[in-house]
C-alpha cells in the first residue's frame, strides 16, 4: 500500500463526511483512510462507522477512549501499513489529484523520504482564499545535513514547516520516533511540530513541491469559542523547549540566537490570539486589552525579541507594537487590509 493518510476526529460532526469525502473521491485507489475517534461526544463516532461501512476496502477506524491530541495521533501513526503517512485535520480537505500527483512526484524525484507541499486557507465567513508564497523554488532538493539546514531554520521559526498537514513522510519515520511525549501531555498546544522533529531530522532526502494538496479550513470558532485567558497562556508553552532541545542540539542549533527564534514562535502564539480577539466582533474588548497589557507587562522578555535581527520585519514589527501597547494601531491595519482584500 502506498499512502496511509490519517484524520485524528473530534466534535467533527460538522465537517468530517466532505473532508472524508475529499480523500474517497481521489483518482488514485492505493491508500488507506484512518479514522481514529478520540470519545468525541457528539456522532462523529457513528460517521466514523458508516464512512468504513460505505468503503471498507479504504477506510478504517480506531475507536479510543478521550486521551487528546497526542496519544490519538500515536495511535494512528502505529496503525498505519503505507509506505508514507500523510495527514489531514478533521475540517480540512484534500485537493482532487492529491495522491496520484504524489505518486508521480516519488518516482520523478527517485523516492524521497519526505514531499513538502503547500496549502490553501480558506475561511467560512467568505473572505478570499489565502496562498502563501511558495517557500522555495518548485523541485528543490535538500540531500544530507548541510542542505538541510534552511528547513531546520524556518521549522524553529515555526508557522512555515511545522503542521503535518503540509508533506508525505515515509511511514517509518514516524513509527520509529523513539520520543518521550509524556511530558507535554499536559500541554499539547503545537503538538504539530513536535512530532515532526524526528522525522525532519532522520530524513535522508527531502523534496518540494510548490503545488497546493492541502484546502485548511480556517474557522471562526478554530481559535476559541469564547476569550479563555486559560487557553491562551497555553499558548506560550515553555514545555516544547525542552523537547526541541535534543533536535536543535544535533542540528547545531542550540544557541541563544535560535533559542530566542524558538521563544518568538511561541509567544506568537499568544499575540495573535490576542489579535484575534482584537480584531473579530463579539469579544469584551476591555478583558481582551487589560489581558494584553497584563501579559507584555509579565513577559518583559517581549522587548528584548523585538530588537532581534534575527527576526523578520513584519515580526520584528508586531513584537514592537505589543511591547509598546499599541494594540489599536496593530488592530486598525489589520482591519484596514480585511476590508481592501473584500
Amino acid at each position: 500500500m502506498e499512502f496511509s493518510i490519517l484524520m485524528p476526529v473530534y466534535k467533527a460532526r460538522d465537517y468530517l463526511a466532505a473532508s472524508a469525502g475529499s480523500v474517497l473521491s481521489q483518482d488514485f485507489s492505493d491508500y488507506e483512510l484512518i479514522l481514529t475517534e478520540d470519545g468525541s461526544p457528539d456522532d462523529s463516532g457513528a460517521i466514523c462507522d458508516a464512512l468504513a461501512e460505505r468503503d471498507p476496502e479504504h477506510v478504517r477506524v480506531l475507536h479510543c477512549p478521550h486521551r487528546g491530541t497526542i496519544p490519538t495521533r500515536r495511535e494512528a501513526i502505529a496503525a498505519a501499513r503505507g509506505d508514507f503517512i500523510l495527514w489531514l485535520d478533521s475540517d480540512d480537505l484534500m485537493e482532487p489529484g492529491t495522491l496520484s500527483a504524489l505518486h508521480e512526484l516519488r518516482l520523478s524525484a527517485g523516492d524521497p523520504d519526505i514531499i513538502l507541499y503547500e496549502f490553501t486557507a480558506f475561511y467560512d465567513d467568505g473572505r478570499p482564499d489565502d496562498n502563501r508564497p511558495p517557500l522555495f523554488a518548485d523541485g528543490t532538493v535538500f540531500e544530507g545535513e548541510d542542505a538541510k539546514k534552511p528547513l531546520y531554520e524556518l521549522y524553529i521559526r515555526g508557522n512555515q514547516l511545522d503542521a503535518l498537514w503540509d508533506k508525505a513522510v515515509r511511514r517509518e519515520l514516524f513509527q520509529e520516533d523513539p520520543s518521550d511525549y509524556g511530558p507535554v501531555l499536559a500541554n499539547p498546544y503545537g503538538e504539530d511540530a513536535l512530532h515532526g522533529l524526528y522525522p525532519l531530522t532522520r530524513a535522508r532526502k527531502v523534496y518540494y513541491t510548490a503545488r497546493r494538496f492541502t484546502r485548511y479550513r480556517i474557522r471562526r470558532d478554530s481559535v476559541m469559542h469564547e476569550f479563555d485567558t486559560a487557553r491562551l497562556d497555553q499558548r506560550f508553552n515553555a514545555g516544547k523547549f525542552d523537547f526541541f532541545r535534543p533536535f536543535m542540539e544535533r542540528w547545531g542549533l542550540w544557541d541563544e540566537e535560535h533559542l530566542l527564534l524558538l521563544k518568538a514562535s511561541s509567544y506568537r502564539g499568544v499575540l495573535d490570539g490576542i489579535l484575534y480577539f482584537m480584531t473579530e466582533d463579539g469579544y469584551d474588548q476591555k478583558a481582551v486589552r487589560r489581558y494584553a497589557k497584563d501579559f507584555v507587562r509579565t513577559h518583559p522578555e517581549l522587548k528584548s525579541i523585538s530588537r532581534s535581527r534575527s527576526l523578520s520585519p513584519k515580526q520584528s514589527a508586531i513584537f514592537t507594537l505589543f511591547a509598546a501597547g499599541c494594540f489599536r494601531i496593530m488592530t486598525a491595519y489589520i482591519r484596514l487590509r480585511r476590508k481592501k482584500a473584500k
